[in-house]
């Protein structure tokens, strides 16, 4: 069984957290991602649908404004390719979504891959990054299933106090782990948006400072975040790290992730007419808006 986990105050919510390796020197680059995952949903009653597999790449600059150049291929096969693009605050490959695992494997198969990316400040050259598991096979987590409590007692996602602090957790993490390189380690993201779209919580993101590790067993979201009448969305993410390196001071790694994302609506009589229409889509994995 865990050790109950310690908890870390970010404005108005708390989790466990590290403090993941600094990128020295300045790159201009908080680090880059490479990823092979799953995405769910998960209804009132607690049952998951799962939404897609998804393959993609990502790169976190310091300044949105950045230049980023560069591209990801597999290992040998220059055909294959694929070149990042600018994509709101950072650049982004969208490797595409898939029914089942055995497709998204066909198409991006497992084993290395090379990533080269050049800014005024570093020049990455076919770094190879390996998106493997111990066996050779895809290795994501078992789904997520989202828990909501408040007051110490369970509470139905269509039926929040906004008066009440939230308290969110989540089923266990089923291969979550240090990083035997020391890079960083497995992660779990909880990002919680508002009826406008903008997000009011988060987790925090490895070397950007603090963030929250695999041994996180729940937030806190403060009352002061919620609004009566109001919907909001919500997902917990599970990214675990296969492959880590530093490259030219910027720290790259491969993960096989997992995310369930779930809708909460708060009760009571909405006070301001501010909300959409419909609820946007979380990231690039939530595909079912």
């Amino acid at each position: 069984m865990r050790k109950p986990a310690a908890r870390f105050l970010c404005a108005m919510f708390f989790a466990t957290v590290a403090t993941s390796q600094a990128a020295t020197p300045d790159t201009g680059l908080y680090f880059i991602v490479l990823v092979k995952s799953s995405n769910y949903s998960q209804d009132r009653d607690g049952e998951l649908t799962r939404l897609n597999y998804h393959f993609f790449s990502e790169v976190f600059p310091h300044n949105p404004d950045t230049s980023v150049t560069g591209s990801l291929r597999r290992d040998g096969d220059s055909s294959s390719a694929m070149v990042y693009e600018k994509r709101k605050s950072n650049h982004y490959i969208e490797g595409g979504h898939f029914d089942t695992v055995e497709e998204a494997d066909k198409k991006h198969p497992n084993g290395l891959y090379r990533l080269s990316v050049k800014t005024d400040k570093v020049h990455i050259v076919n770094q190879q990054l390996n998106l493997a598991g111990d066996s050779g096979a895809t290795e994501i987590p078992e789904p997520i299933t989202i828990h909501l409590s408040q007051g110490g007692n369970a509470v139905a996602p269509d039926k929040l106090d906004p008066d009440q602090t939230l308290t969110v957790s989540w089923s266990e993490y089923s291969n979550g782990r240090d990083d035997p390189r020391g890079i960083v380690d497995d992660m779990i993201f909880v990002v919680m948006q508002d009826c406008t779209g903008a997000r009011i919580v988060h987790t925090g993101l490895p070397f950007k400072g603090s963030y929250m590790t695999w041994k996180s067993q729940e937030v806190t979201v403060d009352a002061s975040k919620l609004k009566p009448g109001h919907p909001y969305s919500i997902f917990v993410e599970f990214p675990h790290v296969v492959d880590s390196r530093m490259a030219e001071g910027v720290p790259i790694f491969s993960s096989y992730a997992t995310a369930t994302y779930l809708d909460l609506v708060t009760e009571g009589e909405a006070q301001s007419n501010e909300c959409l229409d419909s609820m946007p889509p979380m990231d690039t994995g939530q595909t079912d808006r």
